[in-house]
C-alpha cells in the first residue's frame, strides 16, 4: 500500500493534460505516475523524461523494456518488475523471453551489440563508482554509437530512480495492465 495517497481525480488541468498523454501513450496512468502528481512539476518532469529516454530514441523500445526489467530485477524492485514484464509481453515478447531477461540475462536473445548495451547499463546501475570504460570499449567495439551508449545510461539512470521512488513510498503496480 502506497505511503501517500495517490492522486485519482487531479485537481490542475495541467496534471489533466498530463494523466491524458500518459494514457494515451501506455494505456493507463500507472501508480508511479499518480503519486507524482502529487507535485505536478515533478510529474511532468518525470513524464517528459519518461518519453524522451523510453518512447523515444535510437533503441528499439524491447531493448531498453528489457534493460528496465533486468534493471528493476537487479534492484529487487517488484513493481518495476512487474511493469517492465507486463510491457515487454505487451510488445509481444515471449513470457519465456520476459523470465530469461530477469533471471538469466547472458542467454537473451539479443545481438552482440545489444548485449554490450544491456551489460554497460546494468553495471552503471550496480557498479556506478566504476567508471566502466571498459564496457564503452567493448559496447563501441561491436558498433555501438555514443548516443546509443548515452541512451542505455538513461534507461539506467531513469529506472533506478524509477526504483527508489517506487519501493520507498510502497507503490503497488496496476494489475489491470
Amino acid at each position: 500500500m502506497s505511503l501517500i495517497p495517490l492522486v485519482e481525480s487531479p485537481a490542475e488541468d495541467r496534471v489533466t493534460v498530463i494523466f491524458t498523454e500518459i494514457e494515451e501513450e501506455l494505456g493507463a496512468v500507472p501508480s508511479l505516475f499518480r503519486a507524482h502528481a502529487q507535485h505536478p512539476a515533478l510529474l511532468e518532469a518525470n513524464w517528459q523524461m519518461y518519453r524522451a529516454v523510453m518512447l523515444s530514441g535510437c533503441l528499439s523500445a524491447q531493448l531498453k523494456e528489457g534493460m528496465a526489467l533486468a534493471i528493476s530485477a537487479d534492484n529487487h524492485c517488484d513493481y518495476g518488475i512487474y511493469h517492465h514484464s507486463a510491457t515487454l509481453q505487451g510488445l509481444g515478447v515471449d513470457p519465456k523471453e520476459v523470465l530469461r531477461i530477469r533471471t538469466d540475462p547472458e542467454h537473451v536473445h539479443y545481438s552482440a551489440k545489444e548485449h554490450a548495451l544491456f551489460d554497460l547499463a546494468r553495471h552503471a546501475n550496480s557498479a556506478p563508482s566504476d567508471h566502466g570504460e571498459r564496457l564503452v570499449i567493448a559496447a563501441r567495439k561491436l558498433g555501438a554509437r555514443d548516443d546509443e551508449i548515452i541512451e542505455a545510461l538513461g534507461v539506467m539512470e531513469l529506472i533506478s530512480g524509477f526504483n527508489h521512488f517506487a519501493d520507498l513510498l510502497g507503490l503497488e503496480p496496476q494489475r489491470d495492465r
